[in-house]
């Protein structure tokens, strides 16, 4: 099998090492060879209003945590966990997941994968005071809002926000460098598709030649907005997103074989 090549878009907490990044590991079982830009930076805001609040556990069900980024501004926060230990850690994903269990405290939900899933299984939950959602600014408000819908209090504080990573054009060159051909664009976030589309464009890049991949539907809508159409990981762990790549090389060598063009 030819070796294929791909640039993952991700956080700017990710280290870029496609050594140590999992779906960078979990792709390269398939023959995909991977560069790892990270795309964003974070800042941390409002962190003293979020110790007040981690202070009085006995006014909450839990906590809400929507990403990794919350899990570490919980962590910088958090005096005693052990105080939130018998209440809910609402997860999405299995990272967010991982990184909640390393704060001792015992994740629910993760298995959802997405937002508005992770809403339905907190209405299943017995609820009787409000969820603590410290999120992102950028953050979608499916969880908050469909809570609410439903007689849900939310207490919601945004906790950190995102800035573009300073560096992102010149590690994009470097990642394009290495590759005799660029085969894949593979992205974990709105704000991302922002942030590169634009530049890749710039640079010259021929971007009809090149697929994409994105971890959940609201960053394919942002990739449908820029003219890009995308295979989407069915959930946001890297097995889902080898999966879909997989089926999408499939489908690429079937319409090749049978003589279409695409």
């Amino acid at each position: 099998m030819v070796r294929k090549h791909a640039i993952l878009f991700k956080a700017g907490g990710d280290d870029g090492n496609p050594d140590v990044d999992p779906y960078a590991g979990t792709l390269g079982a398939l023959d995909i060879d991977c560069q790892v830009v990270p795309v964003l930076n974070f800042d941390f805001l409002h962190l003293e209003e979020l110790e007040e609040r981690l202070k009085n556990p006995q006014s909450y069900s839990g906590i809400i945590f929507s990403s990794p980024r919350v899990v570490e501004a919980v962590g910088k926060c958090i005096k005693n966990a052990a105080d939130w230990a018998n209440l809910f850690a609402f997860t999405v994903g299995e990272k967010t997941a991982s990184e909640v269990e390393q704060l001792g405290l015992k994740p629910s939900g993760s298995e959802t994968g997405i937002g508005s899933a992770l809403a339905e299984h907190i209405l299943s939950c017995p609820i009787d005071k409000p969820l603590l959602l410290p999120c992102g600014n950028l953050s979608t408000n499916t969880i908050a809002d469909t809570l609410k819908e439903r007689g849900l209090e939310v207490d919601r504080l945004v906790v950190y926000q995102t800035v573009p990573n300073p560096e992102l054009e010149e590690k994009i060159r470097n990642a394009i460098q290495r590759f005799p051909t660029l085969d894949y664009l593979l992205y974990f976030s709105p704000s991302g598709v922002k942030a590169t589309i634009p530049l890749l464009k710039g640079m010259g890049v021929d971007l009809s030649r090149v697929k994409y991949g994105a971890i959940g539907r609201t960053t394919e809508a942002a990739l449908a907005e820029h003219g890009g159409a995308a295979f989407v990981a069915e959930k946001p762990t890297p097995h889902h997103f080898a999966e879909a790549l997989a089926r999408e090389a499939t489908e690429q060598e079937t319409q090749h074989q049978n003589g279409m063009t695409f």
